[in-house]
């Protein structure tokens, strides 16, 4: 009787333990995404301000959306996210 009392004592701090590792875990993985909606703006922004045009409308959405669409990836795979480079 006093065994199993220890032993289920034992294993409920071991279940606790695996559980503060999961949200430690996730947690950093929040701190580190890139708010994709600022960044494909930003980039944007700065790719039509680097060429020196006025995008239409089609051409800010393309830019836009390949934008978004690499930050939500890095994100997903846990990659850190580094400005555009542009080469004229």
């Amino acid at each position: 009787m006093i065994f199993s009392a220890v032993a289920l004592v034992a294993f409920s701090f071991a279940g606790m333990a695996n559980e503060i590792e999961e949200i430690e875990i996730s947690k950093s993985k929040i701190e580190t995404e890139t708010n994709c909606n600022s960044y494909a703006m930003s980039s944007t922004i700065a790719e039509s301000q680097y060429y020196g045009y006025v995008m239409t409308s089609v051409q800010f959405a393309s830019s836009y959306s390949f934008y978004y669409n690499s930050c939500v990836s890095a994100n997903n795979s846990g990659y850190t996210l580094l400005k555009p480079v542009f080469i004229g």
